[in-house]
């Protein structure tokens, strides 16, 4: 694990350097409710509500190394209504659609991207997976408005996302996350 953040920490200081003139490179803060299940075998479907801190670091066109950091709560999970906590480290790619395709400034931005990580499950849902990290995965997309050259907004964000935590059957758990925030472009 140690090796993989360091890694990633190299590669996107080095990337960001390289292109920090002409990139469009962005941190974000959004709201995440992660829809996600109890059990295998019945639904005891649930959702959580958190947050996430995003940064984005271009790499060539539309291409962009991405990091996200989230982690989702509830209190009343599953059949006994007991909490889960998810907390995730992941990172992966983004493409973007390139502004040269836009005809004004405040055009919806759409990307799409591919992360994965590990993710730590804590609580009374989590069982026999509390205190452990996985590996888990989020592939999706979603919508920025830029308000200016500066700031934008997260309309949307939707992303299927998968965790790989104990549970005492298969190890596999199917869950979807929406999101919306802000972002800044710390870089042009």
């Amino acid at each position: 694990m140690r090796f993989f953040l360091l890694s990633t920490l190299l590669l996107l200081t080095s990337a960001s350097a390289v292109h920090a003139q002409d990139s469009l490179s962005d941190v974000a803060v959004t709201y995440h409710w992660v829809r996600t299940n109890a059990g295998p075998g019945d639904c005891g479907c649930f959702g959580l509500n958190g947050g996430g801190l995003s940064g984005s670091w271009n790499l060539y066109g539309p291409w962009s190394v991405v990091v996200d950091l989230s982690s989702e709560h509830t209190g009343s999970g599953g059949p006994l209504g007991n909490s889960l906590t998810l907390t995730s480290l992941m990172a992966g790619a983004r493409y973007q659609t390139p502004l040269r395709w836009m005809e004004r400034t405040h055009q919806p931005r759409p990307f799409a991207q591919f992360l994965i990580g590990s993710t730590h499950a804590g609580g009374g849902v989590a069982g026999v997976a509390d205190g452990s990290f996985e590996f888990s995965m989020r592939v999706g997309g979603g919508i920025d408005i830029p308000l200016n050259s500066r700031f934008a907004v997260r309309a949307v964000q939707t992303d299927y996302y998968l965790t790989t935590s104990a549970n005492a059957r298969n190890n596999h758990q199917n869950n979807f996350l929406v999101g919306a925030g802000i972002l800044y472009y710390w870089s042009r």
